[in-house]
């Protein structure tokens, strides 16, 4: 009996539209996710859109929305009986329970699992689209997409099938089915949430997460593109567990379900009840005459209010409503946990940053409850079966959608309200009382009113449109997946994505700018559009009988006549005379492109002007800046000198000059005795021909005038503009013209080279092309700078260079800079309302002013930036030499981008990262410190010797700055605090390896690419340092200084650091050859380890010490570019440690050490021993993670006995 009625369940729900408009939703959405280049799920770079662990991904994220799938189907069959009448047939008959119950769900289950199979079959044909890229799919790898699909896939369908039966079995109720599946996915995002800003809780997340995305990530976070390509994700312990786990939840709730069932029971928790009262009475006739009613504007006044007050408390009054408000509380408070966390540290919950988190919390959840009750109160008359009732009252059609929208809209805006209450008592529980309500109304609360306004008028509009409530969850569905993926596909344009609005980024220094005004006209524009959908929501009202879309669209001139006619065309007027408006601030006054015309414009950029690449030029050697600011225009304009040079060796004929930004106008421009030969307008490229050539150490003049700012608002809000009220922060390149062809900003993606016909590949020069020593990768040379920077007076503007003079006269501040040593002509000018803090540091060669420019609000780490200044020269001076500058300052610029930056003498460092990091607890990374002594560290590595433009440029500016900023972070807290940072590092490198686009290159070939010059470079260097011995590599970096400090072309190789690490190891006394090899091995080669801690055991001897017993086992690899490993023999010393506790935790420090020793590590197993004073508690190999090892998390492991 229970395989007839599963087999009949699934005939039934095949037989629907439901099963294959769900299928049919599944196969697009993969087909796109294969043949559709900027969609992705699991895939890009090197990884193959059909590759196995891109369709394990797409399983997986697929199974989740399932959910929805699941809960339809499950509710259906659960409550369909008793929707029909028909179950009172049916439990009349010798129909047994169980049978019936496990038969429903069987038949259930496989359905999902049906439905479910379009998400392969997808993949499957659009693997064979001819207009897909060859090059971005690889074979189809069917044994291993079925193991996913069973091993990922039908789990989960089993669990969610599960789990909606039951809670439809139990709620008797639609209802109860979708909000336990919005419980579900929001629970769920919380955790995923949580546990990447706590990653020390990812192996609890492994077990416990119910679709596999932790277990899963866990066994393949660190694979090359070449097993993403060609293996499944494997059925690990974790996962094992973690299916078993689940699947038995599923199967208790099943048993739950069953044992709850009846075919007595009718309602549940959710579902609609039939009022009891007294028997009815016989209605008694009073002869009297009854008041004539009244239907006039008051009547229609007091009607609107009584219904308004229906709705809200309806909607307010139903469980759902409270599930879905605490669901947000909870997604709010799961995103607030370790706030904006950098290595492991908090920052202070300042009201930016809560607000934030806000926006993107209550994203989703008001988003849900507009769709669900939208659907609820739209339809909940034809539910009950009471349209027809209602429909006949002597209410005025614009009662029913007036009083509906603001139903919804006051419980969106009730959520609102409670994620401010949690964001206050979040702040308040932090020790944080600069609470600025103001901003929470007027930066979230106002906002967020009109878009919750907007979205609930959109939810209703498509339930009015749709057939039925499902159809209008559907499109409102897809909605959101077009809001969500719509940018990516062109799709982001203002004028007709319903509700997006330019957006309006926030800065404490900064507030909301000028970015409110794009806000404002955005959303009267679609206010205005909303009305009109309002109109047409009374017009098209269902009243009465059910009446087709078709009859109801030839009702509806009649339906609107007069005042809704009238309101409704005044709306539609004032929405296209806001769209002419905002028309002409995104697309006349600011530039506006699709992704795609940004990649058209860029190739075009190429394919004319790349070929000019290699043209000699000649350089900045002097320049001379008159630059006035205008914070509120925002605007600045710029007079300027250049004295360029010909360091060639030829004569130059020809000048080269462009400009980065249609944002700067280049108003006038002269070269000394040129002519304009030919102009690229379109890329704002022009060249010049010299009267006479220039000669070899010839210099000549160059004047130009520049103005640069913005009109009206962009399509997108444009912080790049970089001007301000308060904040300014503009790039040298952005204002002033450059000289000579680069690469900056040239598509890399070789699937859009292909598209458009550029040759495959752009990649740096190879270190074995000598002509690329002409220029450094910076493409700027050795200059003197003379700046004057006019701001407002309450404004400090800043520029490279000593402050030679600073004068403020009518509402205006001016200062004056000058170089006194050499400067890349590379840096930025920047103008605020700053507070200042000064510290002196006297060092051996000379007084240095430090100095931190900071926002009055930001005050909490202004000393430990001073203290990280006086870290960094106490010990970069004496290890690598003179400080060139009389200065050092730190500004800080608004949190539109979370970087720091070092320029000559002076570091813009984001209000996002330091300055409101939250260093109370002692234990925490101190990555203030690491971030200004790393940016202090490119004061010698960029602003004294800067690398070639070639590969490995890049190693000697970002791999010894953050060698640099390592060697003043173990001076100030010891080796043993290193290992965190390093473990931070080492974790990032490997799981970038996975999504590298073009190729991975050993260190000292890096092609900035910052996973391998930051991250590996940090280990790499660190183990050097270690094994070489940190006085030979600072002889190393001391020569490199001494061969090219200040020099020009041929600018130094990394090859030319590697050969001074190798002069440097030939000096050991222990020998030459395994120096040679760790070197080789360290930047020549993509070497990575594989070492384990197989087991460790102590025992205590009868005088009271402890003999320690490890084994280690050990493998080393060589890998090329595409993540093929080759093993290779190892013999090399590693570091093995004894520990009271575990290395690498925020208390860890050196009193912990029970025994650090080095031995020799060979390749399979080795056995080691130790006879130490104090019990163990933990032992392990490379326990402080120097080497690159692929698996570091089984280096160390407790320690058994005694």
């Amino acid at each position: 009996m229970l395989g007839r009625i599963a087999r009949f369940e699934i005939r039934y729900q095949m037989r629907g539209p439901a099963f294959w408009v769900c299928a049919l939703i599944f196969l697009t959405l993969t087909f796109l996710c294969t043949t559709v280049s900027v969609i992705q799920i699991g895939s890009g770079g090197n990884v193959h859109k059909n590759a196995p662990y891109a369709v394990a991904q797409m399983e997986q994220v697929f199974s989740v929305f399932s959910l929805f799938v699941c809960a339809a189907i499950a509710a259906n069959a659960v409550i369909r009986d008793e929707e029909t009448g028909f179950g009172q047939i049916l439990y009349a008959t010798r129909l047994r329970r169980l049978p019936y119950i496990f038969g429903r769900f069987l038949g259930v289950f496989l359905t999902c699992c049906l439905v479910f199979l379009a998400v392969p079959l997808g993949v499957f044909l659009g693997s064979f689209m001819p207009w897909v890229d060859p090059d971005t799919l690889g074979p189809v790898h069917g044994l291993a997409n079925l193991k996913a699909y069973g091993l990922l896939a039908i789990p989960n369908l089993f669990l969610i099938s599960a789990m909606m039966f039951a809670a439809a079995t139990l709620t008797r109720s639609m209802m109860g089915s979708y909000i336990v599946a919005v419980s579900l996915m929001v629970v769920w995002t919380i955790a995923g949430t949580m546990i990447g800003k706590l990653p020390r809780l990812e192996e609890t997340f492994g077990y416990l997460e119910p679709f596999g995305f932790g277990a899963v990530d866990l066994a393949t976070r660190y694979w090359t593109a070449v097993e993403r390509n060609t293996l499944a994700p494997p059925l690990t312990p974790m996962l094992l567990w973690n299916r078993v786990l689940w699947c038995g939840i599923a199967v208790g709730l099943l048993a739950l379900a069953g044992s709850l069932f009846s075919f007595t029971r009718r309602q549940g928790r959710f579902a609609r009840r039939r009022a009891e009262g007294p028997a009815e009475v016989p209605p008694v006739f009073d002869p009297r005459a009854l008041p004539r009613p009244r239907f006039d504007a008051r009547a229609r006044r007091v009607q609107y209010v009584m219904r308004l007050r229906f709705e809200v408390r309806q909607v307010l009054r139903s469980p759902a409503y409270i599930v879905l408000l605490l669901l947000g509380i909870m997604n709010t408070v799961g995103g607030l946990v370790d706030l904006d966390e950098m290595y492991g540290t908090p920052v202070w919950p300042v009201t930016r940053v809560m607000i934030q988190h806000l926006v993107g919390a209550f994203t989703l959840i008001p988003f849900i409850m507009a769709a669900f009750y939208a659907g609820e109160v739209v339809w909940r008359e034809q539910d009950r079966r009471m349209h027809e009732l209602i429909g006949a009252a002597p209410l005025p059609g614009w009662i029913f959608v007036l009083s509906k929208v603001p139903a919804i809209a006051i419980v969106l805006f009730t959520t609102l309200l409670a994620g401010v209450a949690v964001g206050v008592v979040y702040q308040l529980a932090h020790g944080y009382t600069h609470l600025e309500l103001g901003h929470y109304l007027l930066w979230f609360v106002l906002p967020g009113t009109v878009s919750v306004l907007l979205t609930a008028i959109l939810a209703v509009f498509l339930q009015v449109l749709a057939p039925q409530k499902f159809v209008g969850w559907g499109l409102m569905f897809l909605y959101m997946v077009l809001r969500l993926i719509g940018g990516t596909l062109g799709l982001d344009d203002i004028l007709y994505n319903y509700g997006r609005t330019p957006g309006m980024p926030l800065s404490d220094m900064n507030g909301v700018g000028t970015f409110w005004k794009g806000l404002v006209v955005s959303d009267l524009y679609w206010a205005c559009c909303a009305i009109v959908l309002v109109v047409l929501c009374h017009g098209l009202w269902r009243r009465g009988a059910a009446m087709p879309l078709r009859a109801r669209l030839a009702a509806l001139p009649s339906r609107i006549r007069g005042v809704p006619a009238a309101i409704g065309g005044a709306a539609l007027v004032c929405f296209a005379g806001l769209g002419a408006i905002i028309f002409v601030n995104t697309h006349i006054w600011n530039e506006y492109r699709t992704p795609n015309q940004r990649d058209r414009y860029m190739a075009d950029y190429e394919k004319a002007l790349l070929a000019y690449e290699h043209v000699p030029q000649p350089d900045v050697t002097a320049l001379r800046f008159a630059i006035d600011i205008h914070p509120d225009g925002p605007a600045m304009t710029v007079s300027g000198h250049y004295v360029l040079t010909n360091h060639q060796a030829v004569p130059l004929d020809h000048v080269h000059v462009r400009m980065e930004t249609r944002q700067t106008k280049l108003i006038d421009l002269k070269i000394d005795g040129a002519t304009l030969e030919r102009d690229y307008p379109k890329f704002h490229y022009r060249i010049y021909r010299l009267a006479r050539p220039l000669a070899p150490g010839e210099s000549i003049g160059l004047d130009f005038r520049t103005e640069r700012g913005q009109r009206g608002f962009a399509n997108s809000a444009d912080t790049g503009l970089g001007i301000f009220p308060n904040g300014t922060f503009v790039n040298k390149d952005d204002f002033a013209p450059s000289i000579g062809m680069t690469r900056d900003g040239l598509l890399q993606d070789r699937v859009k080279r292909r598209k458009y016909g550029l040759v495959p590949e752009l990649r740096m020069a190879k270190l074995e092309d000598r002509s690329a020593q002409a220029q450094n990768y910076i493409h700027a040379g050795w200059t003197t700078a003379d700046i004057t920077v006019t701001t407002d007076a309450d404004q400090t503007p800043i520029a490279p260079g000593d402050r030679v003079s600073d004068v403020t006269h009518d509402g205006r501040r001016t200062a004056h800079f000058v170089t006194s040593a050499p400067v890349l002509d590379f840096f930025a000018v920047q103008s605020a309302r700053y507070a200042e803090r000064h510290a002196l540091y006297d060092g051996p060669n000379g007084k240095v002013d430090l100095t931190v420019y900071y926002d009055p609000h930001h005050p909490w780490n202004v000393d430990r930036m001073l203290n990280g200044f006086k870290a960094g020269l106490k010990y970069y001076e004496p290890n690598f030499g003179p400080y060139q500058f009389h200065y050092a300052r730190i500004l800080e610029f608004p949190a539109y981008s979370a970087f720091a930056q070092a320029f000559a003498g002076t570091i813009p460092y984001s209000e996002g990262i330091g300055f409101i990091a939250n260093l109370s607890n002692p234990d925490n990374i101190d990555y203030v410190t690491y971030v200004t002594a790393h940016e202090l560290g490119h004061q010698w590595w960029a602003h004294q010797v800067v690398g070639a433009d070639m590969q490995g440029a890049t190693m000697l500016s970002e791999t010894l700055a953050q060698y640099s900023a390592l060697m003043t972070m173990r001076e100030l807290y010891g080796p043993d605090k290193i290992r965190r940072f390093l473990k931070y590092e080492l974790d990032r490198y490997l799981r970038a390896r996975g999504t590298e686009r073009l190729e991975e290159e050993p260190l000292e070939r890096v092609e900035n690419q910052q996973y391998i010059h930051y991250r590996k470079g940090s280990v790499v260097m660190y183990l050097l340092q270690d094994r070489l011995g940190v006085d030979r590599v600072n002889a190393g970096l001391r020569q490199l200084l001494a061969d090219y400090r200040f020099k020009g072309a041929p600018w130094p190789r990394s090859l030319d650091l590697v050969g001074d690490f190798r002069a440097q190891a030939g000096q050991k006394e222990e020998g030459d050859a395994a120096g040679q090899q760790l070197i080789t091995d360290l930047f020549e080669k993509i070497t990575l380890y594989d070492l384990r801690t197989v087991s460790s055991t102590a025992t205590k001897r009868a005088d009271g010490r402890f003999d320690v017993e490890l084994k280690i086992s050990a493998k080393k690899l060589y890998a090329d570019g595409k993540g093929n490993e080759t093993e290779t023999p190892m013999n090399e010393p590693v570091d093995i440690g004894l520990f009271t506790a575990m290395p690498g935790e925020a208390a860890f420090d050196r009193k912990n050490v029970v025994l650090m020793q080095r031995a020799p590590i060979r390749t399979g197993e080795n056995t080691l021993h130790f006879t130490v004073d104090r019990a163990p508690s933990f032992a392990g190999v490379d326990p402080y993670v120097e080497m690159v090892d692929r698996n570091p998390d089984d280096n160390v492991r407790a320690v058994a006995g005694p």
